[in-house]
Protein backbone atom coordinates (compact mmCIF):
# COMPACT_ATOMS: atom_id res chain seq x y z
CA UNK A 1 0.00 0.00 0.00
CA UNK A 2 1.11 3.54 -0.77
CA UNK A 3 -0.50 6.78 0.38
CA UNK A 4 0.42 10.38 -0.43
CA UNK A 5 0.23 12.73 2.56
CA UNK A 6 0.02 16.48 1.91
CA UNK A 7 1.21 17.89 5.23
CA UNK A 8 0.12 21.54 5.25
CA UNK A 9 1.81 24.05 7.53
CA UNK A 10 2.77 27.65 8.14
CA UNK A 11 5.97 27.39 10.18
CA UNK A 12 6.48 31.17 10.13
CA UNK A 13 3.22 33.08 10.36
CA UNK A 14 1.51 36.01 12.06
CA UNK A 15 -1.49 33.85 12.93
CA UNK A 16 -1.99 31.82 16.11
CA UNK A 17 -0.27 31.59 19.51
CA UNK A 18 2.68 29.33 18.63
CA UNK A 19 6.13 30.64 17.73
CA UNK A 20 8.10 29.21 14.78
CA UNK A 21 10.32 26.94 16.90
CA UNK A 22 7.26 25.36 18.51
CA UNK A 23 5.48 25.04 15.18
CA UNK A 24 8.49 23.32 13.63
CA UNK A 25 8.72 20.82 16.48
CA UNK A 26 4.98 20.15 16.38
CA UNK A 27 5.06 19.68 12.61
CA UNK A 28 8.00 17.30 12.92
CA UNK A 29 5.86 15.20 15.25
CA UNK A 30 3.08 15.37 12.65
CA UNK A 31 5.39 13.98 9.97
CA UNK A 32 6.65 11.22 12.24
CA UNK A 33 3.11 10.21 13.19
CA UNK A 34 2.08 10.05 9.51
CA UNK A 35 5.05 7.79 8.78
CA UNK A 36 4.14 5.60 11.76
CA UNK A 37 0.40 5.15 11.28
CA UNK A 38 -0.41 5.76 7.59
CA UNK A 39 0.77 2.73 5.58
CA UNK A 40 3.31 3.52 2.87
CA UNK A 41 3.14 7.25 3.61
CA UNK A 42 4.94 9.53 1.14
CA UNK A 43 4.91 12.83 3.02
CA UNK A 44 4.92 16.10 1.07
CA UNK A 45 5.42 19.15 3.29
CA UNK A 46 3.41 22.06 1.87
CA UNK A 47 4.55 25.13 3.79
CA UNK A 48 2.83 28.52 3.50
CA UNK A 49 5.29 30.48 5.65
CA UNK A 50 6.47 34.05 5.57
CA UNK A 51 9.79 34.50 3.77
CA UNK A 52 11.52 34.39 7.18
CA UNK A 53 11.53 30.59 6.87
CA UNK A 54 14.23 30.86 4.20
CA UNK A 55 16.75 32.14 6.79
CA UNK A 56 16.10 29.28 9.22
CA UNK A 57 18.93 26.75 9.13
CA UNK A 58 18.28 25.32 12.57
CA UNK A 59 18.71 21.66 13.42
CA UNK A 60 14.96 21.43 14.00
CA UNK A 61 13.89 22.60 10.56
CA UNK A 62 16.56 20.52 8.87
CA UNK A 63 15.33 17.44 10.73
CA UNK A 64 11.78 18.21 9.57
CA UNK A 65 12.86 18.56 5.93
CA UNK A 66 14.91 15.36 6.20
CA UNK A 67 11.93 13.50 7.68
CA UNK A 68 9.49 14.36 4.88
CA UNK A 69 9.90 13.02 1.35
CA UNK A 70 9.23 16.27 -0.53
CA UNK A 71 9.11 19.95 0.44
CA UNK A 72 6.96 22.54 -1.35
CA UNK A 73 7.96 26.01 -0.12
CA UNK A 74 5.31 28.66 -0.91
CA UNK A 75 7.04 31.49 0.97
CA UNK A 76 8.03 33.31 -2.24
CA UNK A 77 4.53 33.12 -3.65
CA UNK A 78 2.99 36.58 -4.14
CA UNK A 79 -0.45 35.51 -2.88
CA UNK A 80 1.06 34.17 0.34
CA UNK A 81 3.12 37.32 0.79
CA UNK A 82 0.00 39.43 0.39
CA UNK A 83 -1.89 37.66 3.18
CA UNK A 84 1.10 37.59 5.54
CA UNK A 85 1.79 41.29 5.00
CA UNK A 86 -1.70 42.77 4.70
CA UNK A 87 -4.39 40.58 6.29
CA UNK A 88 -4.51 40.74 10.08
CA UNK A 89 -7.79 38.86 10.55
CA UNK A 90 -6.79 35.37 11.75
CA UNK A 91 -9.77 33.51 10.28
CA UNK A 92 -9.57 35.10 6.84
CA UNK A 93 -5.78 34.82 6.59
CA UNK A 94 -5.50 31.27 7.82
CA UNK A 95 -8.35 29.89 5.70
CA UNK A 96 -7.41 31.73 2.51
CA UNK A 97 -3.78 30.62 2.73
CA UNK A 98 -4.73 27.01 3.43
CA UNK A 99 -6.94 26.93 0.33
CA UNK A 100 -4.32 28.72 -1.80
CA UNK A 101 -1.56 26.45 -0.54
CA UNK A 102 -3.54 23.32 -1.37
CA UNK A 103 -4.42 24.66 -4.81
CA UNK A 104 -0.78 25.41 -5.56
CA UNK A 105 0.37 22.02 -4.22
CA UNK A 106 -2.19 20.09 -6.26
CA UNK A 107 -1.27 22.06 -9.38
CA UNK A 108 2.41 21.24 -8.82
CA UNK A 109 1.62 17.55 -8.30
CA UNK A 110 -0.48 17.42 -11.46
CA UNK A 111 2.34 18.86 -13.59
CA UNK A 112 5.61 17.68 -12.05
CA UNK A 113 6.95 14.40 -13.48
CA UNK A 114 8.30 13.09 -10.17
CA UNK A 115 5.01 13.85 -8.45
CA UNK A 116 2.98 12.24 -11.22
CA UNK A 117 5.06 9.10 -10.81
CA UNK A 118 4.39 9.12 -7.06
CA UNK A 119 0.62 9.36 -7.35
CA UNK A 120 0.08 6.98 -10.27
CA UNK A 121 0.30 3.91 -8.03
CA UNK A 122 -0.95 5.52 -4.79
CA UNK A 123 -4.07 4.26 -3.06
CA UNK A 124 -5.16 7.60 -1.63
CA UNK A 125 -4.06 11.21 -1.18
CA UNK A 126 -4.43 12.54 2.36
CA UNK A 127 -4.51 16.14 3.51
CA UNK A 128 -3.05 16.38 7.03
CA UNK A 129 -2.76 19.65 8.96
CA UNK A 130 0.62 20.36 10.51
CA UNK A 131 1.02 20.44 14.31
CA UNK A 132 -1.58 17.67 14.75
CA UNK A 133 -0.66 14.03 15.19
CA UNK A 134 -2.10 10.89 13.65
CA UNK A 135 -2.91 8.49 16.50
CA UNK A 136 -3.29 4.75 16.97
CA UNK A 137 -7.03 5.30 16.40
CA UNK A 138 -6.27 5.84 12.70
CA UNK A 139 -7.57 2.87 10.70
CA UNK A 140 -6.57 2.78 7.04
CA UNK A 141 -9.30 0.24 6.26
CA UNK A 142 -11.92 2.89 7.07
CA UNK A 143 -10.39 5.23 4.49
CA UNK A 144 -9.49 2.69 1.83
CA UNK A 145 -12.09 0.03 0.97
CA UNK A 146 -14.69 -0.80 -1.67
CA UNK A 147 -17.13 1.78 -0.27
CA UNK A 148 -14.60 4.63 -0.44
CA UNK A 149 -13.30 3.96 -3.95
CA UNK A 150 -13.45 7.17 -6.05
CA UNK A 151 -14.73 9.12 -3.04
CA UNK A 152 -13.72 11.71 -0.46
CA UNK A 153 -13.45 10.58 3.17
CA UNK A 154 -13.99 13.06 6.03
CA UNK A 155 -14.87 13.07 9.68
CA UNK A 156 -18.65 13.10 10.06
CA UNK A 157 -20.19 16.50 9.28
CA UNK A 158 -20.87 18.83 12.21
CA UNK A 159 -23.44 21.61 12.66
CA UNK A 160 -22.54 24.98 11.19
CA UNK A 161 -21.68 27.97 13.35
CA UNK A 162 -21.87 30.52 10.50
CA UNK A 163 -25.11 32.08 9.26
CA UNK A 164 -26.33 29.71 6.52
CA UNK A 165 -27.69 32.70 4.60
CA UNK A 166 -24.03 33.63 4.01
CA UNK A 167 -22.58 30.18 3.28
CA UNK A 168 -25.54 28.27 1.87
CA UNK A 169 -24.87 25.26 4.13
CA UNK A 170 -25.91 24.11 7.60
CA UNK A 171 -22.96 21.77 8.22
CA UNK A 172 -19.17 21.76 8.08
CA UNK A 173 -16.56 19.10 7.30
CA UNK A 174 -13.36 19.17 9.37
CA UNK A 175 -10.26 19.54 7.18
CA UNK A 176 -7.52 18.51 9.62
CA UNK A 177 -7.38 14.99 8.15
CA UNK A 178 -9.28 13.88 5.04
CA UNK A 179 -8.52 12.02 1.84
CA UNK A 180 -9.44 11.29 -1.76
CA UNK A 181 -8.39 8.89 -4.50
CA UNK A 182 -5.80 10.04 -7.09
CA UNK A 183 -8.32 9.90 -9.93
CA UNK A 184 -10.10 12.81 -8.19
CA UNK A 185 -7.02 15.06 -8.42
CA UNK A 186 -8.28 17.30 -11.23
CA UNK A 187 -11.74 17.43 -9.67
CA UNK A 188 -10.17 18.43 -6.35
CA UNK A 189 -8.22 21.21 -8.07
CA UNK A 190 -11.51 22.53 -9.44
CA UNK A 191 -13.00 22.16 -5.96
CA UNK A 192 -10.34 24.49 -4.57
CA UNK A 193 -10.83 26.97 -7.40
CA UNK A 194 -14.51 27.15 -6.40
CA UNK A 195 -13.59 27.49 -2.72
CA UNK A 196 -11.10 30.32 -3.31
CA UNK A 197 -13.49 32.21 -5.57
CA UNK A 198 -16.30 31.86 -3.03
CA UNK A 199 -14.06 32.97 -0.15
CA UNK A 200 -12.91 36.08 -1.99
CA UNK A 201 -16.44 37.04 -3.04
CA UNK A 202 -17.77 36.67 0.51
CA UNK A 203 -14.79 38.44 2.10
CA UNK A 204 -15.24 41.37 -0.30
CA UNK A 205 -18.89 41.62 0.74
CA UNK A 206 -18.15 41.64 4.45
CA UNK A 207 -19.13 38.00 4.92
CA UNK A 208 -17.17 34.86 5.70
CA UNK A 209 -16.72 31.18 4.88
CA UNK A 210 -13.93 28.87 6.03
CA UNK A 211 -12.52 25.72 4.44
CA UNK A 212 -14.73 23.49 6.57
CA UNK A 213 -18.00 25.06 5.46
CA UNK A 214 -16.73 25.36 1.88
CA UNK A 215 -16.02 21.62 1.79
CA UNK A 216 -19.55 20.92 2.95
CA UNK A 217 -20.81 23.26 0.24
CA UNK A 218 -18.83 21.86 -2.70
CA UNK A 219 -18.07 18.17 -2.02
CA UNK A 220 -20.66 16.17 -4.00
CA UNK A 221 -22.78 14.19 -1.54
CA UNK A 222 -22.62 11.09 -3.73
CA UNK A 223 -18.82 11.17 -3.46
CA UNK A 224 -18.63 11.69 0.30
CA UNK A 225 -17.99 9.07 2.99
CA UNK A 226 -18.13 10.22 6.63
CA UNK A 227 -16.38 8.60 9.59
CA UNK A 228 -17.07 8.90 13.31
CA UNK A 229 -13.32 8.88 14.06
CA UNK A 230 -10.38 9.71 11.80
CA UNK A 231 -7.57 9.20 14.34
CA UNK A 232 -6.12 12.66 14.97
CA UNK A 233 -5.27 14.84 17.96
CA UNK A 234 -3.60 18.18 18.59
CA UNK A 235 -3.90 21.76 19.80
CA UNK A 236 -5.67 24.37 17.71
CA UNK A 237 -3.67 27.49 16.87
CA UNK A 238 -5.96 30.32 18.16
CA UNK A 239 -5.92 29.26 21.84
CA UNK A 240 -4.15 25.90 22.20
CA UNK A 241 -7.31 23.94 22.99
CA UNK A 242 -6.85 20.18 22.55
CA UNK A 243 -9.02 18.42 19.96
CA UNK A 244 -9.43 14.72 19.34
CA UNK A 245 -11.00 13.63 16.04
Amino acid sequence: MKNIVLLTSALYTNYGIYDPKTRIQQTLETAKSAKKYIPGAVVILVDNSKVDVQNDDSAEINELIDTVDYYIDNSDDNDMKYFHNNVTNYDIGKNAMEALGMMKALTFIANDEAMKNEIKDADRIFKLSGRYQVTDKFDITKFSNDATRDKYVFKKAQPSWINPQDTGVTTLLQTRLWSFTPNLLLETMQLYKNIIETMVNLFNNGKYIDNEHAMSKFIPKDKLVELDTVGLMGNIAPNGMMIID
